[in-house]
């Protein structure tokens, strides 16, 4: 879909103001210096510990840029601050279209951990770029310290935390043959990932966990041939919380045989455990998503239903919306559920009490938290499950501010999903990009822990700061957890009020 095509009218509901002071766009951007290379001995012809020869002449230390084919880090967005990677390199000849890594201590360099910060991988003491040929590259994410042309890999056995499970993602990427300082590294997730969603008014219990169980947790890696194999023993695996009533746990490639227990769900400490009804089979780099139905809180028996096989990948279309680092920071606050089968939400919800949950201006015009503005009614229609593309009208509860727009964007998975767009605007005089991001779980009786964020993203010349600063948010939710399902207030049609884009000033008003 053309993006410019989209058309969004919001007034009251988008908070624009701000009471002074605040982070210029004018500001400069400071570039950390590259790091220098460690002295070396002329006179030292062995090649050291990175790959490198002491006593050539070398260009200075690459860096890399990562980026991977479908983001599913433990903010769901990026990499973070800390991450390391295991980078090997091999020079190029003449007639080389790839490269062979020979076994370790065979290769130009090896294993040589770098760490991301600031949008890239770097290393003090990292891979010196030759000065008489160009570099193949191979990374694996997480840095392991066995990590070799064939190694094995073990996938971490309680996933329960976002570290956990994010160490458990195995990631390789190579490049072509290059001289260049900063090299874009492409990742690609190699295991399997599993995603288990609960279905059902079965499932009323506050304390639940869900185990994958008798399943192998160690790859055999094979970095030249590029393939990623289960082998050893089966074990039992804690899922990572996915969102409301879903888990997810990332496991080898495997074929899991017939009549196995594979799943066990505990519920306020009674345990549902499912077997498999026929043969399942996870491959490398692809997602498996699977639905268990508990009809009432005092059935005894799961009900399952096999849900699609996809590549490992994620609707980034709010990367387009939202920048990646204002994601970072808004991850705390909101969810964002990057899956591309999101439910069916259309209909009314009414948003009350609408309560801030974080203002990053707060004190500059953005709310305390806790404070409540006015409820306001959200309609969700003409959801396209093609496209994933989604109309949202929203107004307040006395009927004095009213917004529609359409072709917002929709993504998620299971019960939970994220509707998000962007609008372009003025604001006295000033240009402006703003989003608007809408995260909950739909359940039978509404949306369930709704979370509305709004977002400049970016701004014209405001030399008086009357308006929020470029990149800050603000998020608020419905307080009590649950938005009902009602009906659109008969008064207002959608058509009747469209506001104003050129009228972004008024925030939610304080009861």
């Amino acid at each position: 879909m053309n993006k410019s095509s989209l058309l969004f009218f919001f007034s009251g509901f988008l908070m624009l103001s701000a009471c002074g002071g605040g982070s210029s766009s004018d500001d400069p951007v400071v570039t950390p210096p590259t790091p220098k290379p460690e002295p070396v001995t002329p006179a030292d012809t062995t090649q050291n510990d990175n790959g490198n020869t002491p006593g050539v002449q070398t260009r200075g230390i690459v860096a890399f840029l990562p980026s991977l084919t479908a983001m599913t880090r433990a903010t769901d967005t990026q990499f973070e601050a800390g991450d390391r990677i295991g980078v090997f390199a091999v020079k190029a000849s003449a007639d080389d279209n790839r490269a062979i890594l020979a076994n370790k201590g065979g290769n130009y360099a090896d294993n040589v951990a770098y760490s991301y910060s600031g949008g890239k991988f770097t290393a003090t003491n990292g891979i010196e770029i030759p000065g008489d040929a160009k570099l193949f590259y191979t990374a694996v994410y997480p840095y392991t310290s066995t990590a070799a042309n064939v190694f094995t890999f073990d996938v971490n056995e309680n996933q329960s935390t976002a570290a956990a499970y994010t160490a458990s993602d195995l990631c390789t990427a190579s490049t072509e043959a290059t001289d260049a300082k900063e090299v874009e590294l492409k990742f690609s997730h190699r295991l399997s990932k599993i995603i288990i969603n609960l279905t059902g008014d079965g499932w009323t219990g506050n304390n639940i966990s869900v185990k994958m169980r008798n399943v192998i947790a160690t790859a055999s890696v094979d970095l030249n041939s590029v393939t990623f194999v289960g082998v050893g023993s089966k074990k039992d695996i804690v899922c990572a919380p996915n969102g409301t009533r879903s888990y997810k746990v990332i496991v080898p490639p495997q074929v899991v045989g017939r009549g196995e227990k594979i799943v066990t769900v505990t519920m306020n400490g009674v345990e549902y455990s499912l077997d498999t009804q026929s043969e399942l089979e996870w491959r490398s780099g692809k997602s498996y998503e699977y639905t268990l139905g508990l009809e009432k809180p005092n059935d005894t028996e799961l009900v399952f239903f096999t849900g699609d096989i996809n590549p490992w990948n994620v609707d980034e279309r709010i990367n387009d919306v939202v920048p990646e680092d204002i994601q970072g920071k808004m991850g705390p606050y909101i969810p964002i559920y990057r899956g591309n089968k999101p439910p069916h939400i259309e209909g009314t919800v009414f948003v009350n009490p609408f309560a801030a949950v974080y203002c990053e201006d707060q004190g500059n015009g953005g709310y305390a938290p806790g404070t409540v503005v006015n409820s306001s009614y959200i309609r969700f229609s003409n959801q396209n499950t093609t496209y994933n593309t989604i109309d949202i009208d929203q107004t307040n509860e006395d009927g004095t501010s009213t917004s529609t727009g359409a072709g917002a964007f929709i993504s998620g998975t299971g019960d939970n999903f994220t509707a998000f767009f962007n609008t372009v605007g003025q604001t006295d005089g000033i240009s402006t990009k703003t989003a608007l991001v809408i995260s909950g779980t739909k359940t039978s009786g509404g949306i369930q822990n709704l979370k509305y964020a709004f977002v400049m993203v970016d701004k014209g010349n405001d030399p008086n700061s009357r308006l929020m600063a470029k990149g800050v948010f603000r998020v608020f939710e419905d307080q009590d957890a649950m938005s009902e399902y009602v009906s659109w207030p008969g008064s207002m049609s959608r058509s009747a009020k469209k506001s104003d884009v050129s009228r972004l000033l008024t925030p939610f008003s304080l009861k």
